[in-house]
């Protein structure tokens, strides 16, 4: 069975202050990643979003620079409207880069009997990566949608692209889906 992740299209990181999105490629992929989205709904394909909503004494705060962001509570932890998840689907928080570390999504995915996971979303070198590395090597079918993926470092998205290609699943686009 299959599940769309939508990892980290909140609030702070699209439309914040420093978005991590080229402002210039973020209509196209809110609207990719809408289509997606949709197509999933219409086939009965579980969406599970799965969101940063970081506390005060969480790891991560430190890596990044005790820069707080995406703070569990606040309207930039929040996805954002155009991708509003809808009852049916289910809204994970995640407290690190990688989707599986301390949000219960390798228990829902259990649950729902999930062997094939498609990730979109934010950021392709960071946290899609690390969920997608994961994933793997979990024993999940993985794939990356690409034109459903992005990140704010210009050299991060190729390079995300080709590791995951190499060592983590299929890279696909979203006239690609069969579901």
């Amino acid at each position: 069975m299959d599940a769309l992740l939508v990892m980290d299209m909140v609030e702070e990181y699209i439309y914040g202050e420093k978005p991590f999105i080229p402002i210039e490629h973020r209509e196209r992929l809110i609207k990719n990643i809408r289509k997606v989205i949709d197509l999933a709904h219409e086939k009965a394909v579980p969406v599970i979003y799965v969101n940063s909503a970081f506390t005060k004494d969480d790891p991560i705060l430190k890596i990044i620079g005790h820069r707080p962001q995406a703070m569990k509570g606040t309207k930039g932890a929040q996805t954002i409207s155009k991708l509003e998840p809808t009852k049916n689907d289910y809204v994970l928080e995640k407290r690190g880069y990688d989707g599986f570390w301390k949000s219960g999504l390798d228990e829902l995915l259990k649950k729902l009997k999930i062997s094939n996971i498609y990730l979109t979303g934010e950021q392709t070198d960071c946290c899609v990566r690390e969920t997608g590395v994961t994933a793997a090597q979990m024993g999940f079918n993985v794939f990356i949608i690409e034109d459903c993926c992005s990140t704010s470092r210009e050299s991060g998205q190729e390079t995300a692209i080709r590791f995951m290609r190499a060592c983590v699943g299929k890279i696909i686009n979203s006239d690609d889906l069969k579901w």
